[in-house]
C-alpha cells in the first residue's frame, strides 16, 4: 500500500515600511524577555540565521508586523530602502 502526502507551501511577502539598525543585542536578557513570548524571535526573519550572544539585531517594521533581522541583513534592506526613495 502506497502512502499519500499533501504537501501545502505558503508564501508570504512582507512589505518593510522601516528599519532601525542594531537596535538590540542578543544576550541573556533578550532572551529570558523574548522567551515568554509566543514568537521567540531568536533568528533573523530574512536569513534564517540563529543569533548568538553579542550579535547586533535590526528591527524591521512590516505591513504585516514588527520583525528581527541580523546586522548583515539590515544593511542590505537599508540600502534597498534608500534606493526606493
Amino acid at each position: 500500500m502506497s502512502k499519500l502526502e499533501i504537501v501545502k507551501t505558503k508564501t508570504t511577502t512582507y512589505t518593510i515600511k522601516q528599519i532601525t539598525l542594531d537596535m538590540l543585542t542578543f544576550n541573556e536578557t533578550y532572551r529570558r524577555i523574548r522567551g515568554q513570548s509566543r514568537h521567540k524571535m531568536f533568528d533573523c526573519h530574512a536569513c534564517n540565521k540563529d543569533f548568538k550572544d553579542g550579535d547586533k539585531i535590526s528591527l524591521i517594521i512590516t505591513d504585516k508586523g514588527n520583525e528581527v533581522v541580523c546586522h548583515e541583513c539590515g544593511i542590505e534592506i537599508q540600502k534597498e530602502l534608500e534606493v526606493e526613495k
